[in-house]
């Protein structure tokens, strides 16, 4: 196996091992050098760079008006490797974390339901928009505490709340109970307090006829079920925690 079928096995694309390639053979080069050097079409050697540099693998100085490129030691592919390897263990634990989530999905009636998934703080606006626009009473809350909100949406969480306001929708939400929990002050919202171990990781909102997880990783997922059945089923599940959950933050 030649060098470049190598880097090509551990997930660098054929313009990126050429690139990287010919700055560890050659050392540094400007991008007009490394395009003069591989045939790679100059603007795609800008793209290349760039990737290689976010995987650590390309670094640069700047000399005069010139930027010049360089290769990281081979040893920085084995780094890299090693980050890959822990995301792929951070993705498994997510993914067994919300394995009910998703076995729910594959057995509720397709005939009656609808899924939608929003991706990053956008989606997230959008899910709390939906909250306010879909006709119903109250927001049933559960899950990370409500600081992932505030630290994602710390201008639009104060409209929010007005609008809930305005509509006449309150919300009750079980959050975790220790020192220091973020909690919004507002006239639409009540708390109660669970230990962490007893609850869902997973932040799970009820609203109308659907539920939604938010799923807080890079980027933030949002998924929204609207199907009756799975709702009844998760509102009959918060009723229980509520009921069993403290008034106050001890």
């Amino acid at each position: 196996m030649n060098e470049k079928e190598l880097l090509a096995r551990i997930g660098l694309s054929e313009n990126e091992c050429g690139v990287y390639l010919a700055l560890l053979r050659l050392g540094p080069l400007s991008a007009y050098e490394i395009a003069q050097k591989t045939g790679i079409y100059r603007p795609h050697v800008y793209d290349k760079i760039e990737t290689l540099a976010k995987k650590g693998l390309v670094s640069h100085v700047q000399k005069g008006k010139k930027k010049i490129f360089s290769a990281a030691p081979p040893s920085k592919i084995m780094d890299y490797l090693k980050e890959q390897e822990e995301d792929v263990k951070k993705d498994i634990e997510l993914l067994e974390a919300n394995m009910n989530q998703l076995n729910s999905l594959h057995n509720i009636s397709k005939e009656d339901t609808n899924v939608q998934v929003l991706i990053g703080v956008e989606g997230l606006k959008l899910r709390l928009k939906d909250t306010y626009e879909t006709p119903h009473k109250e927001n049933l809350i559960s899950g990370l505490d409500d600081a992932k909100y505030n630290e994602a949406l710390p201008i639009f969480m104060p409209q929010y709340f007005k609008m809930l306001k305005e509509r006449g929708i309150k919300e009750r939400v079980i959050t975790n109970k220790k020192k220091g929990v973020f909690m919004f002050d507002n006239e639409v919202t009540t708390y109660r307090f669970l230990d962490t171990k007893e609850m869902n990781p997973v932040n799970t909102i009820i609203y109308g006829n659907k539920v939604a997880f938010i799923i807080w990783g890079t980027p933030i997922t949002t998924i929204i079920i609207e199907n009756e059945r799975l709702a009844q089923t998760y509102r009959e599940h918060f009723e229980y925690l509520w009921n069993a959950a403290d008034k106050k933050l001890k």
